[in-house]
């Protein structure tokens, strides 16, 4: 039976452009400029969509020709989209910059749009929240929106989405079963600074388990029960087919979303989130579209006895 999944979030266009040497700061860089989809929501929701999940999509797009691409790849991939087009709006734009090595350089988004997604919009769509097994959103909604949505009995899952706009998920730790940040996001929330200390100051906020990505060093996964914190950390996967990093982090989530659902324990999903980042990372798009659950699963077994979990208390 499909997991349903309603996420609620930004969608909007990417133009990535890759270096194809080492950047020079301040210079006309040779490389590669490519076109496609992207905002935190919409790549979380194709990640999903990608692995089995079926999937609704609230997000705010215009009524533009960028509105249209992102229509139109909503109706290719099977995701619903639950609002119409807002009318004389512009369409989310994020411009980007990759290093030679596929390493995020820096970016500008044009995201105002997501503004359009209010606590009104929220209570116009919550009959289709109410039959979801799970709610997925993303800090770039407003402080007002996200206290509406977390205001509904549902199991949140919310990924912190930047530096800049993670300190609005302060205030609803305590309604999340799951949260994503990366380990900069994770120290802006906490106001500390080495991971032990993060992870005690999440859990004293009222969070019960998080995924806190930690570049290229792996990723580590924690989870409180009577007071007791659990904690798994892994490498990233060996990968010599590494093209961009962008929109990995999303993927990650996905993977591991798709193996809670399917009740995987705690390390099994975060190997599967690593998976699910190692193979987003091997194309140019923010999602790659060769990805599936078979292909998952494949790369699982791949490195299934290479790459060791370490397991500890704090």
């Amino acid at each position: 039976m499909e997991m349903k999944v309603v996420v609620i979030g930004g969608a909007n266009i990417d133009i990535s452009a890759k270096c194809s040497y080492k950047m020079i700061p301040k210079d006309s860089n040779i490389g590669i400029v490519d076109f496609g989809l992207g905002g935190v929501g919409r790549n979380i929701a194709e990640g999903l969509s990608l692995f089995g999940a079926e999937v609704s999509l609230l997000t705010a797009v215009g009524s533009d020709s960028f509105g249209r691409v992102v229509i139109d790849n909503a109706d290719e991939q099977g995701i619903k989209l639950l609002e119409e087009p807002f009318a004389e709006s512009k369409t989310g734009v994020f411009a980007y910059i990759a290093d030679s090595d596929g390493t995020f350089v820096t970016g500008v988004n044009d995201m105002k749009i997501i503004s359009k997604i209010t606590p009104e919009i929220i209570k116009k769509h919550i009959n289709s929240l109410y039959f979801t097994d799970y709610v997925v959103f993303e800090a770039n909604l407003s402080e007002a929106t996200i206290s509406e949505i977390c205001s509904y009995d549902f199991k949140f899952i919310a990924d912190c989405a930047s530096t800049v706009k993670c300190e609005r998920l302060k205030p609803v730790l305590n309604r999340l079963m799951l949260l994503k940040a990366n380990l900069n996001e994770a120290r802006t929330l906490t106001k500390k600074t080495s991971l032990n200390d993060v992870i005690k100051e999440l859990v004293k906020k009222g969070l019960k388990k998080g995924i806190i990505t930690l570049g290229g060093d792996g990723a580590s996964l924690f989870s409180s029960e009577n007071n007791k914190i659990k904690f798994y950390k892994m490498a990233n996967l060996p990968n010599d087919n590494l093209i961009d990093t962008c929109g990995c982090g999303d993927a990650e989530l996905s993977g591991f979303m798709i193996a809670l659902m399917r009740g995987r324990s705690d390390s099994d999903s975060l190997f599967m989130g690593q998976c699910a980042s190692y193979l987003n990372s091997q194309s140019l798009l923010s999602v790659n579209r060769k990805m599936s659950f078979t292909k998952l699963k494949e790369t699982v077994e791949l490195f299934d006895k290479k790459i060791k979990i370490e397991e500890s208390m704090i």
